[in-house]
């Protein structure tokens, strides 16, 4: 069987799942976490298990959306006014968002984008007297010397992750 939703909560042995039907924790002891991803907050997730579905039911395979996992760190590119700084966004667990020293444009959330290797980064504009809410789409790739790198479509802007 099995039940998807969003991980509310994860710990050694268990991971707690969320969606309509209600809130459930899984043991992990004996899953296959393979395609776990670190088992983020937040990340949409897929659960197998066996038995009745309730509290303390045993996983067989946990797995998340690799692309959330990708996205969440700090990203930066170097600053074009102060070249010895940088700039960017760091995306967090549960769809949270920040700018990293730009003040005019403020990260706010993110999420999954429903396609592969894309995501959606939401915020403000300041500026001139005026607020302006934005939506930007991002491409995460990865570099062939293992780096990774997200693109924001339209803009020309490409951002490093920093490495953990």
């Amino acid at each position: 069987k099995t039940f998807t939703g969003f991980i509310t909560d994860a710990s050694m042995n268990t991971v707690t799942v969320e969606n309509a039907e209600g809130t459930f924790t899984f043991s992990t002891m004996d899953a296959d976490k393979s395609e776990a991803n670190g088992l983020l907050l937040g990340a949409p997730v897929t659960v197998d298990y066996t038995g009745k579905l309730k509290d303390g039911a045993a996983a067989t395979k946990i797995a998340t959306d690799p692309t959330y996992a990708e996205a969440v760190g700090k990203w930066t590119m170097p600053d074009p006014i102060a070249p010895e700084g940088v700039m960017g966004v760091e995306i967090m667990v549960e769809g949270a968002a920040r700018s990293i020293n730009m003040a005019t444009l403020v990260y706010t959330s993110w999420e999954l984008q429903g396609e592969a290797d894309k995501i959606l980064l939401k915020g403000q504009s300041l500026g001139n007297g005026q607020t302006i809410d934005f939506t930007q789409t991002g491409m995460i790739a990865k570099t062939a010397d293992g780096n990774y790198t997200l693109t924001i479509e339209g803009t020309g802007t490409v951002y490093t992750k920093a490495k953990q």
